[in-house]
């Protein structure tokens, strides 16, 4: 199912990315994004013309608005579906040379010397365009000065306005639906892999859209993983199993993200249950810090519970969500400052502003890396904290077989 923003959501970023142009003296943005990761790699290009393409997308934003922006889509049979879901003016297939397209549009705009800005996938992971269109656009328009802006983009997406946090609030209750459905179908002898269709059938019916389904399944007394996997086994869900998972569902491009550990047919272990303790203080201690102007530094400082307790973390403690990962992210060299000294603290980071989206996700893990699990949820940065858009209990989900 897809959806659209109002008119005055869309003039309202269209407005930034003009602030952006300004700024940094831009005649106009191109903007490119592909179907990675269930689509969430075009969510640059999606920001400003609701069009979740299956392949690739180059969108040109004129900074004049006397000039019509214009969509380049990569398929031919995508185009229809396009001008359905977007109000781009112009939109067309950018056929198989797109890099030329799009210079041709430029220049058409009159955009021949000057600055252009160059806007990729993710300036965290230095993902853009490729290289080959790179060239492409310096031989087409040699006069003009490419900028890559990337970073200075996607802060213009950090902060969600009311429209996103409702859509936000939608696919945080269509991931809640598969924890449930989790809880009430899981079945003794079932392959990882059926667990899948229980997950994203919880939530399909009723429009939602994939992104992540990551899980793993052990016996409780012999762990062999730390974290979620990306890829299902065929290995048989038994009793005395526990699955750590990794879960989100999207509303149109916005997804919801939690993270549970379900055990089955038993109540967990001393040693899972004193884990998941330390992963549940910790997300409260990390998500009551996170307000308007506190920092990076602050999360550390919160989380480094779980290295007073001998634990480490694998995956981000936290990292800023809604269409895709963006900052503010704190990866696992964190660890560097625990256990937490005042005399040694952290860099302060990024500080966090009102509205930002941001999942709190510790995830305890053994040395060893033999044993871990995620506990958390999406939240909105709020005046008295991060908020859980989730409703399911920060509790361990014991299966009844």
């Amino acid at each position: 199912m897809w959806d659209k923003f109002s008119p005055e959501e869309m003039a309202r970023r269209w407005s930034l990315a003009r602030l952006l142009m300004n700024e940094h003296d831009l005649k106009a943005l191109l903007i490119f994004g592909n179907s990675g990761v269930n689509r969430h790699n075009q969510a640059n290009v999606f920001w400003l013309t609701n069009h979740l393409d299956l392949h690739h997308n180059y969108l040109v934003a004129p900074r004049d608005e006397s000039l019509e922006p214009a969509l380049y889509v990569g398929l031919r049979n995508h185009v229809p579906n396009a001008r359905q879901v977007s109000e781009t003016p112009i939109i067309e297939w950018g056929g198989y040379r797109p890099a030329v397209t799009a210079a041709e549009r430029i220049k058409a705009c009159g955009i021949t010397k000057g600055r252009l800005g160059v806007v990729g996938v993710n300036a965290k992971f230095g993902m853009g365009m490729p290289y080959q269109h790179f060239q492409v656009l310096g031989r087409e328009l040699p006069d003009l000065e490419l900028l890559d802006v990337t970073q200075e983009f996607t802060r213009l997406r950090e902060v969600k306005s009311d429209e996103e946090i409702t859509w936000l609030e939608r696919a945080a209750a269509l991931t809640d639906r598969s924890i449930e459905a989790l809880r009430f179908k899981i079945r003794l002898g079932l392959p990882e892999y059926a667990l899948l269709g229980i997950i994203e059938g919880a939530y399909r019916v009723d429009g939602g859209l994939p992104h992540i389904a990551f899980l793993r399944s052990m016996p409780m007394n012999a762990p062999t993983g730390c974290v979620p996997a990306q890829n299902p086994s065929n290995r048989t869900i038994e009793k005395g199993d526990v699955i750590i998972t990794e879960i989100s569902a999207s509303y149109w491009g916005y997804s919801g993200q939690i993270h549970r550990p379900f055990f089955i047919g038993a109540d967990p272990t001393p040693e899972w249950l004193t884990m998941f303790e330390a992963a549940l203080e910790a997300y409260h201690r990390v998500s009551q810090v996170i307000r308007p102007g506190a920092c990076e530094a602050d999360v550390i400082r919160e989380a480094s519970v779980l290295g007073e307790r001998g634990y480490q973390i694998y995956d981000d403690l936290i990292h800023g969500y809604g269409v895709d990962i963006h900052p503010p992210i704190i990866d696992r060299s964190c660890m560097e400052y625990w256990p937490w000294d005042a005399a040694r603290p952290a860099p302060a980071g990024r500080q966090f502003e009102l509205g930002m989206a941001i999942v709190v996700q510790p995830n305890p893990i053994t040395p060893d890396e033999r044993m871990g699990l995620q506990l958390g949820a999406l939240t909105i940065v709020t005046g008295g904290g991060a908020q859980s858009l989730h409703e399911v209990p920060f509790e361990p989900i014991v299966v009844e077989v």
